[in-house]
C-alpha cells in the first residue's frame, strides 16, 4: 500500500501545482501601457518615412502626406485606448491557494467512499503471501474476501470447505448455501452442504440434506461425496446391501490400486461381514422364536362395525390370567386397515420386563377397536377366548363384532 499512496501523493501535488502556478504567474504580471506602445510605433514609422525620403523613394509631398496619416492613426489608436481603458480588478490569491489545499481532502475522501482499499489491501497481501500459514489465516483471509466480494460464490464454496475443515460445520452449511445462491445448483456445492449438514446434526441426515444429496447425484451420478456420505449414512443405519451399492460406485470412479479406492473397498468389505453377521443372527432369532411358547390367533373385523371405523383405527390384542387382575400381561396393536391379520403372541409382546409365556400357561385372549390410540375409547370387541399355551389345537379366531 506504501507505493500506491506515494504515487498518489505524487498525482495530487501535481494537481496543486496547476492550480497554484497561475497565482505566481500572475504576480510577475505588469499591466503594458498601450499609449507607450502606440507612441513607438508612430516613431518608428516615421524614421522608416524619413529614410525612405532620404533615398528618393518618396516625393516630399507622399512624405509629408504620409507623416500626417500617421499622426491621425496615432491619435485614433490612442483615444481608443483610452476609451477601452478599464480599472483592472484582480482579487487575492488564497481562493486558489485554498482550493489547493483542499484538492487532498476531496480526493482522499472520494477514494474511501467509491474506492476499494480493503480490496487492494487483499490484493496486495495475496501477491506478498499467495498462501496462509495455517488453517485459520486461510479462513479469515476467505472471510475478508467475502465481505470485498459477497456475490463471488466460488468464495463462498472455499470458505465453507475451510470451516469443515475447522470443525464448524454450522457456519460451513450457511456458507455453502450463499454459495449456491450465488452459483446456482452445481453437484459438488450441493454434496458439500449435505455433508455439513450431517456433521452438524450429529452424523445424522436430515430431510434436507437428503434432498441436497439426491438433487446432486441427479446432477452427477458419481459425485464422491454423495455417494460416500450415503454410504455411511446406510452403514450406520443398517442397511449394509446400500450402502455396498453406493461405495462400489464410488469406488468405480477412482483409480485402481489408489489409496481412496482400497479405504472404500475396506468399507464395503465390512459392510458385506455385517450382512453375514446379520443374516446369521436373523437365522438363529427365527429358530429361537420357532421354539420359545407362543400364541397365534387371527384377527377379523365384521363389514358393519368396520363401516364405522376409518383406516386410521386402532386394534388392541391381548391376552392376560383369567384368575388374575384386569391389565393384559401381553399386547399387541394393529391398523384397521391391516385386517384380518394374523397375530402371534410371545414373551416380545410383555407389557412388563421379565413376564414369559411358560407352556400350559391359561391365558385369555380378546381383541376390540378403537376410533384413537387410546384403548380406553375402544366401542366394539370380539368375544374373549380362553387358551392354553402349548396345547392350542386349531385355527384361534378373534371376530370383532358386538359392542361393548
Amino acid at each position: 500500500m506504501t507505493d500506491f499512496w506515494l504515487y498518489g501523493a505524487l498525482l495530487m501535488l501535481a494537481g496543486m501545482l496547476v492550480v497554484v502556478w497561475p497565482v505566481w504567474k500572475l504576480r510577475g504580471q505588469k499591466r503594458v501601457d498601450r499609449t507607450g506602445l502606440n507612441v513607438a510605433l508612430y516613431e518608428e514609422r516615421v524614421a522608416e518615412l524619413d529614410a525612405q525620403l532620404a533615398a528618393n523613394e518618396l516625393t516630399p509631398e507622399l512624405h509629408a502626406t504620409a507623416l500626417e496619416e500617421a499622426g491621425k492613426l496615432l491619435l485614433e489608436d490612442t483615444a481608443k485606448a483610452d476609451e477601452a481603458r478599464r480599472p483592472l480588478r484582480r482579487g487575492g490569491p488564497w481562493p486558489l491557494i485554498l482550493a489547493a489545499g483542499a484538492l487532498p481532502l476531496v480526493v482522499i475522501g472520494l477514494y474511501m467512499s467509491w474506492g476499494n482499499p480493503a480490496g487492494l489491501a487483499l490484493l496486495r497481501e495475496m501477491e506478498h503471501n499467495p498462501m496462509p500459514d495455517s488453517l485459520a489465516d486461510y479462513i479469515d483471509r476467505m472471510e475478508r474476501i467475502t465481505e470485498v466480494q459477497p456475490e463471488n460464490g466460488e468464495v463462498w464454496y472455499m470458505l465453507g470447505r475451510a470451516y469443515l475443515a475447522d470443525q464448524r460445520p454450522a457456519e460451513s452449511v450457511e456458507a455453502f448455501g450463499n454459495s449456491l445462491q450465488r452459483i446456482g445448483e452445481r453437484a459438488e456445492v450441493l454434496a458439500q452442504l449435505a455433508q455439513a449438514r450431517f456433521f452438524a446434526n450429529a452424523n445424522k441426515l436430515d430431510t434436507e440434506a437428503v434432498a441436497a444429496l439426491d438433487r446432486a447425484l441427479e446432477l452427477n451420478p458419481f459425485e464422491p461425496t454423495a455417494l460416500g456420505l450415503l454410504g455411511i449414512a446406510a452403514f450406520e443405519s443398517g442397511e449394509y446391501a446400500g450402502a455396498i451399492t453406493y461405495w462400489e460406485r464410488l469406488k468405480a470412479g477412482m483409480a485402481p490400486g489408489s489409496d481412496g479406492a482400497r479405504a472404500i473397498q475396506g468399507g464395503i468389505d465390512r459392510a458385506r461381514e455385517r450382512m453375514q453377521q446379520s443374516a446369521g443372527a436373523s437365522s438363529e432369532d427365527a429358530v429361537v422364536d420357532a421354539e420359545q411358547p407362543q400364541v397365534s390367533v387371527r384377527i377379523e373385523l365384521a363389514d358393519e362395525v368396520a363401516a364405522q371405523f376409518p383406516d386410521e383405527a386402532v386394534v388392541f390384542v391381548s391376552a392376560r390370567d383369567p384368575e388374575g387382575p384386569p391389565m393384559p400381561l401381553f399386547a399387541e396393536r394393529l391398523d384397521k386397515a391391516s385386517l384380518p391379520a394374523q397375530v402371534v403372541l410371545d414373551a416380545n409382546d410383555a407389557l412388563m420386563p421379565g413376564t414369559t409365556l411358560q407352556p400350559g400357561q391359561v391365558l385369555q385372549v380378546s381383541a376390540r377397536i378403537s376410533p384413537s390410540s387410546d384403548v380406553m375409547q375402544a366401542s366394539h370387541e370380539a368375544e374373549a377366548v380362553e387358551v392354553v399355551v402349548g396345547e392350542q389345537e386349531g385355527q384361534l379366531v378373534l371376530r370383532i363384532d358386538r359392542a361393548l
